[in-house]
């Protein structure tokens, strides 16, 4: 997995999706009108793809799930 161009790599596209999420987050939270209905559900799929990240960074890098400190 080390060898893969950064643009390949599977936490690369990740971080782009996470990216994008955060940003229609921000938009709704800064609008007039913030409702939880919208809000929720990119909650969700943030903490979804921030564990997805994690995952993926710990098979890239090799490691153990007991050597990531928390």
């Amino acid at each position: 997995m080390k060898n893969l161009p950064t643009a390949d790599r599977f936490s690369t596209k990740i971080i782009k999706d996470l990216k994008i999420n955060r940003n229609r987050l921000i938009a709704i939270e800064t609008s007039k009108e913030p409702f939880t209905h919208l809000i929720d559900p990119l909650l969700a799929r943030d903490r979804q793809l921030s564990a997805m990240l994690v995952d993926c960074l710990i098979h890239e890098l090799d490691l153990k799930k007991n050597e990531v400190k928390e």
